[in-house]
């Protein structure tokens, strides 16, 4: 009998929610701060991000890849180096933003890179640190584009507590799915949720937070609450990762507009 044909590895990130996540901190960091510098800097860290699937694919952690495999992630890889190489450069050539502004991403970022290593990127541990690396990777963005460091500290502060909550909604209804539909998760996440909001309600004005920043979280804590309230059916599990992104993406724009003011 033939062998079966070898199932063609995919070079693409498959962290779906990760596409959610970093595209939200990216178009809001480009919204608060747009330049070409800026702009540079996007496509540096988008291009980061897409080569993690190639380089894993490289080093044997995503199955045993086949000739072909290999030879694609090669390419792709060298590809993705040479954009983030120029990318880098026409952002960093000759400007004034501080270095150091890269290094908090560059850590998550390493430490996101050793929980792919190591299998562990889709525990609720892992998600955290994507959500934390691409909440900072705004900070070189809006920097560079002569965001000051207040409002790009802010904005990292928001985005991280965003994304973090809404990484709790998802994993508390799956931790609510495996126990019999339990409500208690669902209710931590509404609750964590709620405590980050008036969080942000009390320090608005009196730190670098903006008054109203607040009102960034209040759509995700709310799809906290109907989560609590009307769980969804385990066959429409996806709706709750889409309506996690959704209010990101509202929670975002309400962060830039915020901030502008």
């Amino acid at each position: 009998m033939p062998e079966p044909a070898r199932r063609t590895l995919s070079l693409w990130p498959r962290e779906h929610g990760a596409y959610a996540q970093l595209a939200v901190a990216l178009a809001s960091a480009l919204a608060l701060a747009p330049a070409l510098r800026s702009l540079g800097q996007t496509v540096l860290t988008a291009a980061l991000f897409l080569a993690s699937e190639p380089l894993l694919v490289l080093l044997g952690r995503r199955g045993a890849p086949g000739p072909g495999d290999t030879a694609r992630a090669r390419l792709r890889l060298a590809a993705l180096g040479a954009l983030a190489l120029l990318a880098g450069a026409g952002a960093w050539a000759g400007a004034l933003a501080p270095a150091a502004a890269l290094l908090p991403a560059s850590c998550l970022g390493l430490a996101l890179f050793g929980l792919f290593l190591a299998k562990r990127e889709r525990t609720g541990a892992g998600e955290v640190v994507a959500a934390w690396a691409f909440a900072a990777a705004t900070l070189p963005v809006t920097l560079l584009g002569g965001a000051s460091a207040a409002r790009a500290g802010a904005l990292a502060g928001i985005l991280a507590a965003l994304f973090t909550l809404g990484t709790a909604i998802v994993h508390g209804h799956l931790f609510a799915l495996r126990r019999g539909g339990a409500p208690a998760p669902r209710l931590a996440a509404f609750l964590f949720g709620t405590g980050l909001t008036a969080g942000a309600w009390a320090l608005g004005g009196r730190t670098p937070l903006p008054r109203f920043g607040f009102t960034a979280l209040l759509p995700m804590t709310g799809a906290a609450f109907a989560v609590w309230l009307f769980p969804p059916a385990p066959r429409r599990l996806k709706a709750v990762g889409w309506a996690a992104a959704a209010c990101a993406l509202a929670g975002g724009a309400l962060a830039v507009a915020v901030l502008l003011k």
